[in-house]
């Protein structure tokens, strides 16, 4: 815009606008409050009140401090961060939609509404309008219909020491000390368990809250359709833990041996793997009783569904910034169990993790029917072999996750500028650098020309060690010398390999193909011989559950 259409377009603030010069703590939090209970609006910061933009650029510090801010309100609208260039002077925009269920207010509790342009209290007419239109009793703090006594006694002994609380209390003070952690809600002097509190203490709790569980579907292929499907039900931390160690099984890892050393290579990093499935637990919305959590297990990747959009603020943009919780007590409790980050982290903790083992970046999408989905990707952009010799070189190393992705770009034989690494890490000229010159300080990288003409190579003393991943063919001879002794399942080979079952599946069919095998039995009851092979008198045919 030029100046005389921003006057024109914004002649002044109104019940929708609101003018900062900065990014003051108090005043930014009252007018996103304000905004948030009436109509929604936005505020515009880097513009004084005379409505004259002075400037105020959207970087990487202003964009941390607005959402350090944002983050102390409590329950604000749905925000989003943009910027708006008025005669080249960038101002940044707080775009602020109103809530449409519970009311929001400031770090210090005041409750404000939007009236013309000014941010205040609302009369007592007002906050009952408010309130009558807003206030929406929580899943987890409503009582259910079992007391304490109900609780399973192994449960309880688990939640009081997840929560350090003293198993020798009397009823009345144990009732007390749960009830300040919102399991317990007291009811014409009866303690009774708030349905939070039934998720994990009683055992069925979760069947007759509807399909509060887990359902996991393999595929075999990214296309077909699933080959099995699994549920897990039990407390929030048993589906979490569970289905986490179920599917950690089932992906495998990638052998590969480097030099002397046999390396084997998860197929996704095991704690981001726990926190998308915690987190799905945590927030999921309990009251879609119909909806199960969905996990979707891909040869190329790992889809978590849960029931329920995003809580506000937070959007499919801002999710590395903003951090809003739907279910308090379960989110704590699940905390008190170790599952699950402290507030903000979890986001942090799964980025880091993908990072770190270098895999791509994983996606958080709330779809249109009002679920989140996250997708882990298990394609690296990164061979297996790169991810083993970086493991291997960094043993005794602290590297930040990005340092080793710049690395294994250095030794694939490229040589480095600020450029390059800014579009391989898609971060700003100042990110890269600080990437190059602390691999360039540790001995990693060598840097040739100095300035704006610098660029960075592998050191010569940093040599790729010798080794390769297993061969196709070496796999076949790996799988032929057991079955010269054994019969073999594809269970077997998947823990012997590291293989998926669909690998697996494949290779077998080839040497039974080449008539090198011989598959005995049908269906997920087959097993492999080797030709003129005698089954020893001991043997027994496998279960199902075996040879999957």
């Amino acid at each position: 815009m030029t100046l005389d259409e921003f006057k024109a377009e914004f002649p002044d603030e109104n019940q929708y606008v609101e003018w900062k010069e900065g990014t003051s703590r108090e005043k930014l939090q009252e007018a996103i409050v304000a905004f948030s209970n009436t109509d929604g609006g936005v505020v515009m910061i880097g513009v004084d009140d005379r409505g004259i933009p002075i400037g105020k650029r959207l970087d990487e510090g202003t964009r941390k401090n607005l959402w350090k801010i944002i983050n102390e309100i409590k329950s604000p609208g749905r925000l989003e961060l943009s910027t708006l260039a008025v005669d080249q002077k960038e101002i940044t925009l707080v775009l602020v939609e109103n809530r449409k269920q519970g009311v929001a207010r400031t770090s210090n509790g005041r409750l404000l509404i939007r009236r013309s342009k000014q941010n205040l209290a609302p009369s007592d007419d007002e906050l009952v309008v408010l309130l009558s239109q807003r206030i929406q009793e929580a899943f987890d703090s409503c009582p259910s219909r079992w007391s304490l006594g109900d609780a399973d006694p192994d449960m309880l002994s688990s939640l009081c020491q997840a929560f350090e609380i003293t198993q020798e209390l009397d009823v009345q003070d144990l009732s007390d000390a749960l009830a300040e952690r919102g399991l317990v809600t007291w009811q014409g002097g009866n303690a009774l368990l708030t349905k939070a509190g039934a998720l994990f203490l009683i055992q069925d709790a979760t069947r007759e809250f509807g399909k509060c569980c887990i359902e996991v579907f393999r595929y075999s292929d990214s296309a077909g359709e699933y080959d099995l499907r699994k549920e897990f039900w039990g407390t929030p931390p048993q589906q979490a833990a569970d289905a986490t160690a179920w599917i950690d099984e089932q992906l495998g890892f990638d052998l590969v041996i480097v030099g002397v050393k046999r390396h084997e290579l998860k197929r996704l990093p095991t704690k981001a793997l726990r926190e998308v499935i915690a987190n799905a637990v945590a927030h999921r919305d309990y009251l879609l009783s119909g909806s199960a959590i969905e996990i979707h297990l891909r040869p190329n990747e790992v889809e978590v569904t849960s029931p329920g959009g995003f809580v506000a603020p937070v959007t499919s943009e801002n999710i590395r910034y903003a951090h809003a919780a739907r279910n308090r007590t379960v989110i704590r409790t699940l905390r008190a169990f170790d599952l699950g980050e402290n507030a903000g982290r979890g986001i942090k903790v799964i980025l880091e993790e993908m990072a770190t083992d270098l895999r791509g970046q994983p996606t958080f999408v709330e779809e249109t029917t009002g679920f989140v989905t996250v997708r882990l990707p298990i394609e690296s952009p990164v061979t297996p072999e790169e991810r083993a010799w970086i493991q291997a070189l960094v043993d005794q190393e602290q590297l930040l996750p990005e340092d080793r992705r710049v690395l294994i770009e250095a030794a694939r034989g490229e040589l480095l500028a600020n450029a390059s690494v800014g579009s391989l890490l898609d971060v700003d000229s100042t990110h890269a650098r600080q990437s190059l010159q602390r691999l360039r300080d540790a001995g990693f990288l060598e840097q040739v020309g100095r300035h704006g003409g610098a660029r960075y190579r592998i050191a010569q003393k940093i040599q790729r060690p010798v080794g390769v991943d297993l061969s196709r063919d070496e796999l076949r001879s790996v799988i032929l010398d057991i079955a010269s002794n054994q019969p073999v399942t594809n269970a077997l080979l998947q823990h012997h390999l590291g293989l998926p079952r669909y690998g697996v599946r494949d290779l077998l069919a080839e040497l039974v193909h080449d008539e090198l095998l011989e598959r005995r039995g049908a269906g997920r009851g087959a097993y492999y011989v080797a030709p003129n092979f005698l089954i020893p008198l001991d043997f027994k045919e496998p279960l199902e559950s075996d040879s999957e």
